[in-house]
């Protein structure tokens, strides 16, 4: 009988980098790894590292393999459970709202799987703020207050100020978790051990993110030129969390990534993937109103109406 397959739950809020530590953990030599995202919209790997696509597998160059959480969580299980004699391990990106609860008791369920460390990745220069807010600080806290480990992103560009701040509101709320600042040999050991599920029977049921998050699609029709278009996102960025899609400006010389996430804008050079529709955003706020004062900034008839979910 083949040895229980290792499961990492990968976790943290939206924009805090968990696709950022997810493709440094692909790039490492030596491990085919087993990428589960909830659904292809939201792939989290790079394009330059996607070999192929079949169905609801991508298979990745580096040896790697992607799939979709879209038809629910024991499809997926058993999809991955189907891969398995070609990886190493399981990682589980979950949703950017999601708490942990659900996914590691499915996976601690499974006596197929090996649950290993629940992993909260955070952003220090907006996790106060973050937790401070009464419409989705309570999301947040439980992300960390599940994990065994706790990722700190962006500490090449965080204040030190910054960074000891976030630890000690880590450390508060979970002083059982590691805190890491890189993937390295400490965060590997980290990963592989053994997922201590206490902390997730202390939390409190999950909130219905329905009520909690609004997101909309916006069509930028007629698409605003770069300098136009930062600007209007500037002036929201801290109201909207997550913002994201592929856009083609006039000027541009082809189609550029759109990314807010923790309040950093970036537009990069990307080509979407197929049948991906250029210049239309997804974005994401627990307040409705903002969204719909950014659609009717961005566009002078805004494309869709506010949806809760």
């Amino acid at each position: 009988m083949a040895a229980p397959l290792p499961v990492n739950l990968l976790c943290g809020y939206l924009g805090a980098g968990k696709t950022t530590l997810l493709n440094r953990l692909l790039d490492r030599q030596g491990e085919r790894i087993l990428v589960m995202v909830n659904d292809f919209g939201d792939i989290a790997v790079d394009a330059a590292l996607i070999a192929g696509r079949s169905a609801d597998t991508i298979q990745l160059s580096n040896g790697c393999i992607c799939c979709s959480m879209g038809g629910g969580l024991f499809d997926a299980f058993e999809r991955a459970l189907s891969l398995r004699d070609r990886v190493d391990r399981l990682v589980i990106e979950a949703s950017g709202v999601a708490e942990p609860r659900r996914l590691a008791a499915f996976a601690l369920a499974e006596p197929e799987l090996d649950c290993r460390a629940v992993v909260a990745v955070i952003d220090p220069q907006s996790l106060a703020e973050r937790l401070a807010d009464p419409r989705i600080g309570k999301v947040a806290e439980s992300q960390i207050r599940g994990a065994d480990a706790v990722f700190l992103s962006r500490a090449d560009i965080a204040g030190r100020a910054a960074l000891r701040r976030a630890a000690r509101l880590v450390a508060r709320l979970n002083p059982l978790a590691s805190q890491h600042l890189a993937p390295d040999s400490g965060f590997s050991q980290a990963l592989a051990a053994p997922h201590d599920g206490r902390s997730l029977a202390a939390l409190a049921p999950d909130p219905d993110h329905g009520r909690l998050f609004a997101s909309r699609t916006i069509s930028l029709v007629p698409a605003p030129d770069r300098q136009q278009l930062v600007a209007i996102i500037d002036r929201h960025r801290r109201a909207v969390h997550r913002l994201k899609g592929y856009v083609l400006l006039p000027g541009s010389d082809g189609p550029q990534l759109l990314q807010l996430a923790g309040g950093v804008l970036s537009l990069d050079p990307a080509a979407p993937p197929e049948g991906m529709v250029t210049n239309r955003l997804v974005a994401i706020s627990p307040d409705a109103g903002a969204l719909a004062q950014l659609a009717a900034d961005l566009a002078p008839v805004p494309s869709c109406a506010a949806r809760r979910g």
